[in-house]
């Protein structure tokens, strides 16, 4: 049998609910979820991960990519025949901050690339939303940027913006707290007009108000979360539960962040849980721009894509 060629696929991490808009608004992050999709003709599938919290990613045909590529195959009516998959990733899995929808669009893009299915973006997003319902972070890790669903009952009305890459999302990430959700559902009629209020300010963050707060979630996530939002810097715009949790988010412009994330740590502390702190940016480019490239690219370099993006390692309490 002749060798079988590689494909790859970048995506980027992505943080859903943002500023408090829960199911609404979302950020694409400058970490990224990278995979190499090599063909099988046996049937089989064998599955290597890189990357933090490689407990908790399938090596069957569960994972998300490999879901994602059989499902793609399938909607050409093609059959899968198998694949290698070796992924490496930045992105924190299970905390709030869209390793599965950059897990999900990965699959789609290699597929699309290894077997030339002729997906159009239409056909990505679609795909994307069968296995990944949180439709805001479909939207902003393809595009990148900042995305917002317009208004209720219109789920596919979304606008976007580019994000000034001087703000700085600070990310307290928990060490063994529950991974209940804490999100609602859906979203309430706050959660639009929170959204549209950041779609305006990250469009021009120097000549727009500072959208208000919401604490709600962040106090059903850890105790004292309403203490969060007190002000601690002139630089602190928001706090807000990443996603579905239980990350907390701590957006930040210029300095002054030490005394917000000290507080959300002590208030993870005060339940006994340990955290660590990871530093982000916005990210104004999404899968689409990331993967406009040939399909097989040989000059691949997995050096520095799994590298963790914490300041701080860890908290002792």
């Amino acid at each position: 049998m002749g060798t079988q060629r590689s494909v790859f696929a970048r995506v980027p991490a992505t943080v859903g609910g943002f500023g408090g808009a829960a199911g609404v608004a979302a950020l694409a992050l400058n970490a990224t979820l990278n995979i190499k999709l090599t063909s099988r003709a046996d049937g089989q599938i064998g599955i290597r991960y890189f990357g933090e919290n490689g407990e908790r990613v399938p090596r069957d045909r569960t994972n998300l990519v490999a879901r994602a590529v059989e499902m793609a195959l399938h909607f050409r009516e093609r059959e899968f025949t198998g694949a290698d998959f070796e992924i490496y990733s930045s992105v924190p899995v299970g905390v709030g901050l869209g390793s599965s929808t950059a897990a999900v669009l990965a699959g789609l893009v290699a597929a699309d690339r290894q077997y030339g299915l002729g997906l159009d973006e239409a056909a990505f997003l679609e795909l994307a939303q069968v296995i990944e319902n949180r439709r805001d972070n479909v939207r902003a890790a393809w595009r990148g940027g900042f995305v917002v669903l317009s208004q209720p009952g219109e789920p596919e009305d979304y606008q976007w913006t580019v994000v000034s890459e001087e703000l700085t999302l600070y990310v307290v990430v928990p060490e063994g707290a529950p991974r209940t959700p804490v999100a609602p559902d859906s979203p309430a009629s706050g959660d639009f007009a929170r959204a549209q209020a950041w779609l305006k300010f990250l469009a021009q963050p120097w000549n727009s108000p500072i959208p208000e707060p919401s604490a709600g979630i962040l106090e059903r996530a850890i105790a004292g979360g309403e203490q969060i939002f007190k002000p601690h810097s002139p630089g602190v715009l928001s706090a807000f539960v990443c996603g579905a949790g239980p990350a907390v988010g701590i957006l930040v412009r210029g300095d002054g962040a030490e005394p917000a994330i000290k507080a959300v740590q002590d208030s993870f502390a005060r339940s006994g849980v340990r955290c660590r702190t990871a530093v982000f940016r916005p990210s104004n480019v999404g899968a689409k721009e990331f993967n406009s490239s040939p399909p097989v690219d040989e000059a691949f370099s997995t050096q520095g894509l799994t590298e963790p993006l914490y300041k701080t390692a860890r908290l002792s309490v």
